[in-house]
């Protein structure tokens, strides 16, 4: 009976042992970060300045290795990330739009589909159109779209979080309405904008401070209060039209991931997050800096999947 009883705890001291050794040893290949869109957005730039803060620092013995893969609002690049090996090597940043793809229909997944990671940054929305556009302020682009619905162009990733923040403003006014056309994220939408593709645009804080407002005439601003880094551009709500968008991103990693490896993910993202250098980044582009994890985390993800959930059917084109 000793015998055993040491046989026992023997192995059960080898099996903790193997498995601090093999949480030890990752990462030992570089982990790649998928972007669901094209580069020069608002997460194409927040996924840069992690990469950089924690190979700046060493907080991972290995690099992060970011890959472009945009499409259909993120879900193309999300999809590759649900159904990879769940190691901890291959990970995503996405957004609000891992909900409103979900009720869109273009995926058959959302947030729950992954382990999430940590939340990153805030930022919320701005109307804008073309400085030469005929509407010179809100109520007239509102109005405009009451009384011609589905004719004004929102360029737009449909199923995307500047899709979203179109719905959201529209709705602000029963019986106005945007039409929708296919653009792609920010990246894109600025150049189309300029161009006089479409009429209207919905970027977030960093990507009109990477931008400029060179061109551009902001209508509004989609926060609770005025941006402190914009303090000229009223808030919709100041202007009669209550409607919010704001975003953080989230990172995540397949289902069934390592809860070991998780935490490490965390822990690195969080280092990174406390350096001067993504804290000036974020102050630069007038990004809220928060930072979310464990239970907050999962909190968060399901109040925003919850206030998608209720413009379903915006989404769907069904109301």
């Amino acid at each position: 009976m000793k015998r055993l009883t040491v046989l026992t705890a023997a192995a059960a001291l080898f099996s903790a042992l193997a498995v601090c050794s093999i949480a030890a040893e990752y990462p030992e290949k570089p982990i790649k970060l998928i972007v669901p869109f094209g580069q020069g957005g608002s997460t194409s730039i927040q996924a840069r300045t992690f990469q950089k803060a924690i190979a700046d620092n060493d907080f991972l013995p290995q690099p992060i290795t970011i890959a472009y893969v945009p499409g259909a609002a993120g879900s193309v690049g999300a999809r590759q990330v649900k159904d990879a090996d769940p190691d901890g090597y291959t990970t995503l940043i996405w957004h609000v739009a891992a909900s409103g793809s979900k009720e869109m229909g273009n995926v058959d997944f959302g947030p729950e589909a992954f382990e999430p990671i940590a939340g990153t940054g805030r930022q919320c929305y701005f109307l804008l159109v073309r400085e030469s556009s005929q509407y010179q302020n809100l109520d007239e682009l509102m109005k405009a779209i009451k009384a011609h619905p589905n004719e004004i162009l929102a360029g737009v990733n449909l199923g995307g979080a500047n899709h979203i923040g179109a719905l959201l403003a529209e709705a602000a006014l029963p019986g106005a309405a945007f039409r929708h056309v296919q653009t792609g994220g920010t990246a894109k939408v600025y150049p189309a904008l300029l161009g006089g593709h479409v009429e209207v645009g919905v970027m977030p804080t960093s990507s009109i401070k990477n931008v400029g407002q060179k061109g551009i005439r902001l209508l509004a601003f989609m926060g609770s209060e005025r941006d402190p880094a914009f303090p000229d551009v009223p808030t919709m709500a100041e202007q009669g039209y209550p409607a919010e968008m704001c975003m953080t991103s989230w990172w995540f990693a397949p289902k069934d991931t390592p809860q070991d490896r998780i935490e490490i993910l965390t822990d690195a993202l969080e280092m990174a997050f406390n350096t001067e250098y993504v804290k000036e980044s974020y102050e630069q582009k007038a990004v809220d800096h928060v930072f979310l994890k464990g239970a907050a985390l999962e909190e968060a993800i399901a109040r925003e999947a919850a206030a998608i959930h209720k413009i379903g059917p915006r989404l769907r084109g069904t109301k």
